[in-house]
């Protein structure tokens, strides 16, 4: 079977993505990014992800259950059916967003802290207080963002 290039390359592009953001192998990688080209509430059969990215069974097995234990696809199986199919987690949008937003909550938390402190002169600023209080404005801006985003995605369910 002949690949559109650019399609091809978009792939790779996204298993690269995928391996620095998420810290995947890189079949790991493959797997989560081959479901997300063919996410179709029917999903992607086991056998089928041995067959299309040459891989050992035993080896996209733990590909798979790292992906379902962190929510980024789910299983299922059919009516009738032993196979299991995998496909994307409607939710991992908003459970990736709202792991964003905590972090940045914390951060912000961290600076409004370190601020008092540099307020009270028990922490030197060396003169770069214009620069946290950007930095902190913009960690509010973000978080605010991203809650009015998850809140729109929540809506789409």
């Amino acid at each position: 079977m002949q690949y559109d290039k650019d399609l091809v390359d978009l792939f790779q592009d996204c298993c690269a993505h995928h391996e620095l953001v998420h810290q995947f192998s890189p079949l790991t990688a493959q797997i989560y990014t081959y479901i997300m080209f063919n996410n179709n509430r029917d999903g992607v059969t086991f056998d089928e992800l041995v067959e299309k990215l040459h891989a050992s069974k035993s080896s996209v097995s733990t590909s798979l259950n790292l992906l379902i234990s962190n929510k980024q696809i789910e299983h299922f199986n059919k009516i009738d059916e032993r196979k299991r199919y995998f496909r994307l987690n409607p939710d991992y949008m908003i459970l990736r967003l709202e792991i964003i937003k905590n972090v940045l909550e914390k951060e912000h938390a961290l600076c409004l802290k370190m601020r008092k402190f540099v307020n009270a002169g028990l922490l030197k600023s060396d003169e770069c207080t214009d620069k946290m209080e950007l930095y902190t404005n913009h960690l509010e801006a973000s978080k605010n963002h991203l809650a009015d985003t998850i809140e729109k995605l929540k809506s789409t369910n």
